[in-house]
């Protein structure tokens, strides 16, 4: 082990990530007090030395951080030591010289739950200190006790256009039995502002992403979960390295849905003199969830399509309202089997080429097909025809 390196010894210092605010506070304050001032100059100084292209530094010398930093080649040694020992630096020596792999900082919540770096720290501070570092790291909630959510819903502001000539008495020929309005969910059912609040943004590797939301939201709307749901689902979805797991959380969403299908005995009741004209039907698909659509006209169906259907949420890049009417229609032609993933991207792309880009247009487009496919059989039975299976 070298017990110095020589000014002219060049480095190169790489990372495969970028430091949030919370990660510059957390090394500030949680691993600071472990490691010491140099330490944390030396690697908050790494991260500065990256260009910000590529997260890789041009070539330097040894001497360089020497004179940036005012360090002695022992200190500069030391101060590298600790970095590496605690967990935020990997060393490489090549023929060239030095390759210095910035590491990220745990999560405060990670580090202060950590067996060994979070005893350590309450060991160096005081208690007050530990339980001040522990507040500052806390996500505060909104208290909604005394409060009113005057939030406008999607229906308040915006409307459909009805057609009365579509009517539920047409929309029949796709549905097995009619939609009750007690299913009609006319506000915007998963709020996903109010779920982060509700969920520690930590386990996040990268953060709260398009991709992230489209994730929970989906998920939510497929399986009818609320937000306080969805956050039990998310914080029962951390892998064994302390990270969100979407493979996990899929999984959790589908356990806890044939729970609650097991222990809800009581089903609603469609009544039979309930006609629904063209902008409730607009509202039912558009809001209510596959798992509520599936028990009204399916009871007995397979857990498993409801993963199917979240695979088809997740790859095809159609609204609520139209998959949920593709979804009904498709079943209905199958006497209630889902097919798989492929062929509904089959039958996307020929909605597509009819230009089905809307709710109304999947209403209008199924009631016109069935009609269509029910005239012809009717005209092939009248002349000795027969029906096609």
């Amino acid at each position: 082990m070298a017990t110095t390196i020589e000014g002219k010894e060049k480095l190169n210092i790489y990372s495969s990530f970028t430091l949030s605010n919370d990660d510059v506070a957390c090394v500030s304050l949680l691993y600071a007090p472990l490691m010491g001032s140099d330490a944390l100059m030396l690697y908050l100084g790494f991260t500065s030395l990256l260009e910000r292209n590529n997260l890789k530094n041009e070539s330097l010398t040894h001497q360089d951080i020497y004179d940036i930093y005012s360090m002695k080649k022992n200190q500069f040694l030391i101060a590298r030591y600790k970095l590496e020992a605690i967990g935020l630096l990997m060393t490489y020596q090549t023929s060239d010289g030095y390759i210095y792999e910035l590491c990220p900082p745990l999560s405060p919540r990670s580090f202060l739950k950590d067996n060994t770096l979070g005893l350590y720290l309450y060991s160096k501070v005081s208690k007050e200190t530990f339980n001040y570092f522990k507040s500052h790291f806390e996500i505060e909630k909104i208290d909604k006790n005394n409060i009113t959510n005057v939030t406008k819903s999607f229906d308040e502001v915006y409307i459909s256009n009805k057609d009365s000539e579509l009517t539920y008495e047409k929309f029949k020929y796709i549905l097995g039995k009619k939609p009750g309005n007690n299913l009609v969910i006319k506000n915007n059912p998963f709020n996903f502002e109010s779920f982060l609040k509700q969920i520690n943004q930590d386990y996040l590797d990268t953060g709260v992403t398009k991709n992230f939301q489209n994730q929970i939201s989906i998920l939510a709307f497929v399986y009818g979960f609320d937000e306080k749901e969805m956050a039990g689902l998310y914080h029962d979805s951390i892998n064994k390295r302390g990270l969100y797991d979407y493979r996990l959380l899929k999984n959790n969403a589908n356990k806890l849905f044939v729970y609650q299908k097991n222990i809800n005995g009581p089903k609603l009741v469609v009544r039979d003199d309930q006609i629904i004209e063209n902008t409730e039907l607009v509202e039912w698909l558009e809001n209510s969830s596959p798992s509520a659509i599936l028990e009204e006209n399916y009871p007995d169906f397979p857990e498993r399509y409801l993963t199917t259907i979240n695979d088809i949420y997740a790859n095809i890049d159609l609204p609520r309202g139209v998959l949920n009417c593709m979804i009904m229609k498709i079943m209905k032609d199958k006497g209630g089997e889902l097919p798989s993933l492929q062929y509904f991207k089959k039958a996307s792309e020929s909605w597509i080429r009819d230009k089905v880009f809307t709710t109304s247009d999947a209403i209008k487009y199924v009631t016109t097909m069935t009609i269509t496919e029910n005239n012809i059989k009717e005209e092939n039975n009248e002349n000795g025809g027969f029906e096609e299976l």
